[in-house]
């Protein structure tokens, strides 16, 4: 059995998106029209990817002029989460064609040997362009406190020996990263409003990323124990 098969991510990811629809479809927070929902779970029918995010893109793009803060925020959480799952499956593809055969004895080193390699280049990958974000607009000029508390949360993802600890770092600056009172107030009165927007929008993805990837490993690690 190749990777792919034994690890279907696209599978994963549906049966993700079919729990996220009707959890946000049976939301009372949400006014959704009829033909909302509709539109939500028609794209559950679906078993191709892009064509999910493409989807999705549309209906974020209708809502886009909504009065309802709040579905619109839902929506674009919504459209950044399955972005980054699009991409992901695309990417695991591609590296399941570099892994010939595959060692199913012990579901531990399985986790370890195929699906943690993937993740630790992925959860680099993202913190490596965060960093560069974090220089890209200035963040120290704005505010050198929290300028160093991000420095230390990416340094301690970069520099965690091994993958549990790697990943339980980006736990970490997610959870700094929810705390919206704390970075707003370290980011007042600083800076450029338009470059202020574009750094917190960065941040949220990252933040959002992080968020998904763990839910991601997360019903792999259910499918491999299951198997």
């Amino acid at each position: 059995m190749e990777l792919n098969e034994k690890i279907n991510l696209n599978n994963i990811i549906f049966d993700l998106y079919r729990k996220d629809s009707t959890n946000l479809v049976d939301s009372k927070e949400f006014n959704l029209s009829k033909n909302d929902k509709d539109e939500l779970f028609s794209l559950a029918l679906t078993d191709n990817l892009k064509s999910l995010f493409e989807g999705l893109a549309n209906i974020f793009e209708k809502k886009l002029t909504s009065e309802n803060f709040d579905l619109s925020l839902m929506l674009t959480l919504f459209l950044q989460r399955y972005n980054y799952f699009y991409r992901t499956e695309i990417q695991w593809v591609e590296y399941c064609k570099t892994i010939n055969k595959i060692n199913f004895k012990d579901p531990g080193n399985f986790f370890l040997e195929y699906i943690a390699s993937f993740f630790e280049k992925q959860i680099d990958a993202y913190n490596d362009n965060y960093c560069d974000i974090l220089t890209k607009y200035s963040v120290q000029l704005w505010n050198k406190h929290f300028y160093s508390k991000l420095v230390s949360l990416t340094s301690n993802i970069k520099h965690a020996n091994n993958f549990q600890k790697k990943l339980g770092e980006t736990e970490e600056l997610v959870r700094f990263l929810q705390d919206t009172k704390n970075i707003y107030s370290s980011l007042e009165g600083v800076g450029l409003e338009h470059e202020k927007k574009e750094f917190l929008a960065h941040s949220n993805e990252i933040k959002i990323v992080y968020q998904s990837m763990n839910h991601l490993i997360n019903e792999i690690l259910k499918k491999i124990i299951k198997n």
